[in-house]
């Protein structure tokens, strides 16, 4: 019985630390891979109880451990990348774990308790996250225009986004961040001659509604207030499956549907995706 809660620790705990990873490194990775990568983790950590294979838990072959994690985990292009991410999965590794018996020594409960380890890894998860993410916010960025090309149901679509230090949109929910783009690149997906300015619960429910399954599924709701109006409005936002900017793939993006005109670019960029 106890094996039992060992392994499904071991691995709810190692997705947490590789889906942590991916949030910070912003590459974007498949949720197979990750879940692979966490049950490899998971075969090490019960090799370690079989006095026969101590052999295996040297410092070289935890090295080589490491690096296969990696590997098999996350979507690696060029060497560049492979030890970005393999310097944060060490130090994400580091910050969770400590933190992680930091706060077990401080309440003083067992880390035997399955469920209350594991919140404790989520919780520090969740904490290097936010502090991650004050120290983007920290960085001035110019308003630029990139070149991006969105992948959404495994249709690519490009265009020219504006990159708007102006633009802090969020999912309220998942705390993604939200990127604006015209309605005519989604011509494909969403009804026609709809009004994406002004919305409310009912419209965003009839679109949806008219939406073919595996997209209904990633609506959200986005809310917005423009500055210097007391009347705070709705977006009809959809999950994609990945942004490519500057040859990197982000993961974790949803597209705000807008009718803006604007000649010179056709989506709107929220600076902290690029860091």
């Amino acid at each position: 019985m106890y094996l039992d809660y060992y392994i499904l620790e071991n691995l709810l705990i190692n997705y947490i630390i590789i889906n942590c990873t991916t949030y910070i490194t912003k590459i974007y990775t498949k949720k197979s891979r990750q879940i692979f990568g966490a049950v490899i983790g998971t075969i090490y950590s019960v090799m370690y109880i079989y006095k026969e294979l101590e052999a295996f838990f040297s410092l070289p072959a935890k090295f080589i451990f490491f690096i296969i994690i990696v590997l098999i985990s996350f979507n690696i292009t060029d060497k560049k990348e492979f030890f970005k991410i393999l310097f944060n999965f060490y130090l994400v590794n580091i910050f969770i774990s400590g933190s992680t018996y930091f706060i077990i020594y401080f309440t003083g409960i067992s880390h035997m308790t399955i469920s209350f380890f594991i919140i404790c890894s989520y919780i520090s998860c969740k904490l290097l996250k936010k502090i991650v993410n004050d120290f983007r916010l920290l960085k001035h960025v110019d308003d630029i225009t990139k070149k991006i090309r969105i992948q959404i149901l495994d249709k690519n679509i490009e265009c020219i986004a504006l990159l708007d230090s102006g633009n802090l949109l969020q999912d309220p929910i998942s705390k993604n961040d939200v990127v604006i783009i015209k309605a005519s690149l989604l011509e494909k997906f969403l009804p026609k001659d709809y009004n994406f300015e002004k919305m409310d619960i009912s419209d965003i429910q009839d679109v949806t509604d008219n939406l073919e399954p595996r997209l209904s599924s990633r609506v959200r709701i986005i809310p917005y207030k423009h500055v210097g109006d007391n009347n705070a409005g709705m977006i009809l936002g959809i999950k994609a499956d990945y942004l490519d900017v500057d040859n990197k793939k982000i993961s974790n993006i949803i597209l705000g549907i807008s009718n803006f005109d604007d000649k010179e670019y056709s989506a709107i960029l929220n600076p902290r995706i690029l860091y």
